[in-house]
This record gives C-alpha cells, sequence and structure tokens, in this order.
C-alpha cells in the first residue's frame, strides 16, 4: 500500500485527502487571479488609448461610456427577431456616432471610424475581464472547486483571444489593417483609380465591365475602419441591378492544422457578425433565384482581429485571381455582383498597390511583431 497499512498509513491518507484538494484549490486560484490582474491591467492600457484619442476635456464622460452595453432582443417569439436585432444594431450604431462626434469634434470621419472600432473592441476586452473576474469571485465565495478548474481549463483560449483583441484595439487606434481586412483587399484591388466610386451608407461601390461580363464591386468605405451594412447594401443593388450571379470574399476562421493564408472556393453566404446581415442576403438570393459563390481567406481568430501580417496578403493575391476566373466561368452580358465583406481599417477604397498595405513585420526567426 502506498501509505502502509497500519493506523498510522490511514491517518496519513486521510491528510492527504483532505489537504491535496485544499493545497490544489489555493495553486488554482493563485493562477488564475494573476491572469485576471493582467487582463485588467490590459483593460486599462486599452482604455487609455482610447481616451488619448479624444479630447482632454470629455475624458470623464468618456470613462463612463466605457460601461454601455447592448441589451439582446427576446427570443421568446422567433418570428421578426431579425428585424429586432437589426433595430438595436441600428441604436447602438446611432450612439457610438454620436460619442464619436462629441469626443472627438472636428477630427474627420476616418478617424472617427478607427475611434468606434476601437472603442467596441475595449469594450469587448472590459466585458471579457468582467466575466472572467465575476466567476473567479464566485469561486472564492463560493468555495466551489469546480468552477476554478473550469476557469484554470479554458484559460489558455480566454488568453489567445483576449490578447488578440487587444492587439486589435491597438491597430484599430492606429488606422492598420487586420486580418479580418481580407475581403475589403480583394475587393479593394479590384478596383482601379479610373472607377466612378458611389457611396451607399458606409459602404462604397462602382460598376465596371470585366471581359464582357456587368460587374459590380462594393466594399465597406476606408480608410477608416468600417464594416458597412452588407445586407442592405447588397439587397438594394441586387434589386436595383437585376442581378444575375452573387460573388462573395471573406475570411474564414481556420481549423488547427490549417496554414493561415489558405484560400478555398464554396457556395453560400459569408459574412460573420450577429447573423442579420447573413439572414437579409440569403432571403433575396432566394427570393430572386440567384446562384451565390464563395472565396475564404483562412486564418485564426487570433490572426482575424489583429494586425494584417504576410500570408494573409498573400492569400488576398491568390483570392484575386479566383475571383478573376470566376467572373469568366460566367456567360457574357450576365450581371455580377462582387461583394467584399470584412473590416476596412487601413485599407484604402482602391488598391492599386498591395505592397503598400502596412502588414505586419517579420522578425528573422519568422514570426511577427
Amino acid at each position: 500500500m502506498l501509505f502502509g497499512d497500519n493506523t498510522t498509513g490511514l491517518i496519513l491518507l486521510l491528510i492527504f485527502l483532505i489537504i491535496f484538494p485544499m493545497v490544489m484549490n489555493q495553486m488554482l486560484l493563485r493562477n488564475v487571479s494573476r491572469y485576471v490582474e493582467e487582463m485588467e491591467k490590459k483593460v486599462e492600457e486599452a482604455e487609455k488609448l482610447i481616451i488619448k484619442m479624444c479630447k482632454r476635456k470629455h475624458s470623464k464622460e468618456l470613462k463612463k461610456f466605457l460601461e454601455f452595453f447592448v441589451a439582446k432582443p427576446s427570443r421568446l417569439d422567433p418570428h421578426g427577431i431579425v428585424k429586432r436585432f437589426e433595430k438595436i444594431l441600428n441604436m447602438s450604431e446611432k450612439r457610438f456616432k454620436e460619442v464619436a462626434d462629441k469626443v472627438l469634434e472636428d477630427l474627420d470621419e476616418e478617424k472617427k471610424s478607427n475611434f468606434i472600432m476601437a472603442l467596441k473592441s475595449t469594450l469587448s476586452l472590459k466585458s471579457t475581464a468582467k466575466i472572467i473576474r465575476h466567476n473567479l469571485e464566485l469561486a472564492k465565495k463560493t468555495k466551489n472547486f469546480q468552477i476554478l478548474i473550469a476557469l484554470q481549463m479554458n484559460l489558455n483560449l480566454i488568453r489567445r483571444f483576449f490578447e488578440a483583441q487587444f492587439e486589435g484595439v491597438k491597430a484599430f487606434s492606429k488606422g492598420l489593417p487586420v486580418g479580418d481586412s481580407a475581403g475589403v483587399v480583394v475587393a479593394g484591388a479590384l478596383m482601379d483609380g479610373n472607377d466612378d466610386l458611389k457611396e451607399m451608407g458606409d459602404m462604397v461601390y462602382t460598376k465596371k465591365s470585366i471581359d464582357g461580363r456587368n460587374v459590380i464591386i462594393v466594399r465597406s468605405k476606408g480608410p477608416g475602419a468600417r464594416i458597412g451594412r452588407v445586407g442592405r447594401v447588397v439587397t438594394r443593388l441586387i434589386d436595383k441591378n437585376n442581378i444575375d450571379h452573387l460573388i462573395m470574399i471573406d475570411a474564414a476562421v481556420k481549423l488547427e492544422g490549417e496554414k493561415t493564408g489558405s484560400v478555398a472556393e464554396g457556395v453560400g453566404v459569408v459574412v460573420g457578425g450577429t447573423g442579420v446581415e447573413k439572414w437579409l442576403i440569403e432571403n433575396k438570393i432566394t427570393e430572386k433565384d440567384i446562384d451565390v459563390s464563395s472565396v475564404i481567406i483562412k486564418m485564426s481568430l487570433e490572426e482575424a482581429v489583429s494586425q494584417m501580417n504576410k500570408k494573409i496578403l498573400e492569400g488576398c493575391k491568390k483570392a484575386i485571381k479566383i475571383v478573376n476566373k470566376m467572373i469568366e466561368r460566367y456567360e457574357k452580358d450576365s450581371n455580377i455582383l462582387v461583394v467584399g465583406v470584412g473590416n476596412s481599417s487601413g485599407i484604402p477604397n482602391v488598391v492599386e498597390d498591395l505592397s503598400k498595405i502596412k502588414i505586419k513585420e517579420e522578425v528573422k526567426n519568422g514570426n511577427t511583431k
């Protein structure tokens, strides 16, 4: 036996069974507490970045806004939930713009867009840190060992996402492109300086002829950080232009083991987010009986929300060639709508030279900095 076969051994076994969980509990508590403190420091750093972007006299007001939240619509009655969701999203966007107009005053619209996106990322960071802190304090209060184990088991995943979001705040505050800008890069590269660009909300589009096909290219407006109302804009363009074919390009989260920057073709609507935009487009293509071809550029979740790297840019180059081949496959004189989905941060409306996109620098060991 491990502890012998006498009374002393039994006592030692009982002590082990009592003491070991207590020691483990303290170790887990110390480990999780240390990381929660690190998270909260990063939230403070992100808040400082945001406050630096605004006028000093508005800093107190901005600090109050950092507690802003968006309440989800009721799911008790599924009928009409998309419209209710859309209404709430519109209200939140309106509120963010009001705050940006007030605290940034006379700054241009592009800087305001960067500020709004950085502010949203900061709110996401703060919310994540609060949830982890809540669970930690709950575990302390109730002496619940299982909560601590669950936190410890998921800590690496939480850390990966949290640190990537923090990098995203820095990228948006500086107006740098992120991985999620991939779809926008492809659409921008299909445009050229001679195209007549028109605006529709937070998105820009142009009409041009490519190999005898009538092509409309649409993407979120840059170089400020915007995503745009993809669903509403795409449905309006379909109605106005009698679209025959739809091509969508977007960033997609890769599976572990897949390579960053790898590109895949498929069918169906590729739009992330809440699902509102996807629902609007799917309804319209079903109504009009339009086929949808899709191209995705793969990357990790961390890469999607932090500054774009070389591998993702290489993936964009591959995607451009694929989209051009897709256009060639369709019959001449057909009306084709090409949609570049994603965040326009750091991406000009027309991408004439891909090498000018500010990607993350590589260091000698092959990593990025």
